[in-house]
């Protein structure tokens, strides 16, 4: 059985080459954006049908966590996390070079799949060594996506950003072997079995937090552009950073605090950050009161949910995750089209509250000390 766990050390190799697994993943999630206009003139492809490369990637995000819980009941963790990050080397090097748009869609969809890959494996590893590693890990993973536009800056919007990151991921493939002792979970848990309840009840969690943190973060530039913010592209950036900055700074308590309070108090700041937003004077302390609120919730959803359950379905949670992202950005499209931009913060102020009454449900239903 490739689960089998060994005693958990805090390998420094391991926390070195997940911050730079991180940084690279938030550097290429912000990278296609500033590469749109070149796309289009390289490809020679309508503007409409540019964003299908970003569509490729999210699609291969969402696939990647699948497949690496599939892998994980048959090969080691740092096995499987290698396979991905060689994709994601592979995918970034076909976004490079590739000659002709099917190909860019081909190479998207293979750098989505090692992304979904580095991300699930990473994220289950540091979830076991607690919310602190974990909520410190997805700070990186900010970090990169606000240094990406200096890329761009730097080289170019493309290919330069992108062979460079190619470069990058084959570096870290190699330097993952340099990772001696990746961290366990105590046998019992490690191969038990995986509860189908306990996976939908912390999946809807997951739907629910990342249908916040994605719609919101989607949506904010619009909002704030279409009620009269002068700086909608700067206040959105302020969010991101919040976000970021509130991961680092949990992480310096994480352990002390209890999983299922922080959550609830997490959903709690974002609906008072939501009522804020419906108020366009106080729209900007809104968004930074969101980012701040939610930014623990993530690490700590999934470090409750290894505590409780085998690490190898972790990577369901990503997925999860990610569905709530799709789902609540476009339902927010609809809505913003039927009703108006206050749909945005209404929305936000309605899925906190979904996820407060989720998360009473669930400590209800698992229990624990915790």
């Amino acid at each position: 059985m490739s689960l089998t766990p060994t005693k958990t050390k805090r390998d420094p190799a391991l926390f070195g080459v997940g911050f730079a697994a991180f940084l690279l993943l938030g550097l290429i999630q912000a990278a296609y954006g500033p590469a749109f206009s070149d796309f289009e003139q390289r490809f020679g492809v309508t503007t409409a049908a540019v964003a299908g490369v970003s569509s490729a990637h999210f699609l291969g995000s969402a696939l990647g966590p699948l497949v690496l819980g599939a892998l994980l009941t048959r090969l080691p963790l740092r096995a499987a996390v290698m396979i991905g990050s060689a994709l994601f080397a592979l995918g970034l090097l076909g976004l490079s070079l590739a000659p002709i748009w099917p190909l860019m869609l081909l190479a998207a969809l293979l750098t989505g799949l090692g992304f979904g890959f580095l991300s699930g494996g990473f994220n289950s590893a540091f979830a076991t060594l607690g919310a602190g590693p974990a909520s410190l890990i997805n700070a990186m993973f900010g970090i990169g996506s606000v240094a990406a536009p200096l890329l761009a800056l730097g080289f170019g919007a493309y290919p330069g950003p992108f062979m460079l990151l190619a470069l990058l991921a084959l570096g870290l493939t190699f330097a993952l072997r340099s990772v001696r002792s990746w961290p366990a979970q105590p046998a019992e848990l490690a191969l038990s079995k995986v509860s189908p309840r306990r996976v939908g009840l912390f999946g809807l969690l997951f739907f629910s937090y990342v249908g916040i943190e994605a719609g919101l973060g989607s949506w904010a530039t619009t909002h704030l552009a279409a009620i009269g913010n002068p700086h909608p592209e700067a206040v959105t950036s302020l969010f991101w950073l919040a976000l970021t900055a509130g991961r680092l700074g949990f992480a310096a308590f994480a352990a002390r605090l209890p999983f299922f309070r922080v959550v609830l108090v997490c959903a709690a700041l974002a609906l008072l950050g939501g009522l804020l937003i419906t108020v366009p004077t106080l729209a900007v302390a809104g968004y930074l009161v969101v980012g701040l609120g939610i930014s623990p919730i993530f690490s700590t959803l999934l470090t409750w949910f290894t505590s409780l359950n085998p690490v190898r379905a972790a990577p369901l949670m990503l997925t999860a995750g990610s569905l709530g992202g799709a789902v609540f950005s476009a339902l927010i499209g609809v809505l913003v089209a039927r009703f108006g931009v206050q749909a945005v913060p209404l929305t936000v102020v309605a899925d906190a509250l979904l996820l407060g009454a989720l998360v009473l449900w669930v400590r209800r239903e698992v229990g624990g000390k915790r």
